[in-house]
């Protein structure tokens, strides 16, 4: 992985991070807010579409890697949830593979069409370039 890729591929990671640690943050004060929830499962799309737009090749793939980043931190966060003693949808190792499972497919999904989407204006953007 070149130097410019790990850095495409590390804004992505930066994205999911912050949306989980934020959510993280929103459930231990008690905070629920619809809309940050939207922003939490279009999370991995913007990961996706940001690192398929700066990686320099490569791209749909680098998009579509931010389902397992995505996967394993809402495994991560939601066993720490439960660990603090917190009720939570998807409890123990079972829940857990449930958790990475569904959400790996979910993200994977919207990964790719991020991923997709960011390849597609980088292409369109070069090709005005080249013309003008």
């Amino acid at each position: 992985m070149t130097g410019a890729m790990f850095k495409a591929w590390s804004s992505g990671f930066g994205i999911i991070v912050v949306a989980y640690a934020t959510w993280f943050v929103l459930l231990q004060v008690g905070t629920y807010s619809e809309l940050f929830v939207l922003l939490l499962w279009s999370s991995p799309f913007i990961a996706a579409f940001v690192s398929s737009y700066l990686g320099p090749s490569k791209k749909i793939w680098l998009g579509i890697s931010m389902a397992v980043p995505t996967a394993v931190l809402a495994v991560v966060f939601n066993s720490v949830h439960q660990l603090l003693g917190n009720a939570v949808d998807f409890p123990g190792f079972k829940g857990g593979l449930i958790l990475f499972t569904t959400t790996l497919i979910y993200a994977g999904i919207i990964s790719g069409i991020g991923g997709a989407v960011g390849y597609f204006l980088t292409r369109r953007r070069a090709g005005k370039v080249g013309h003008t």
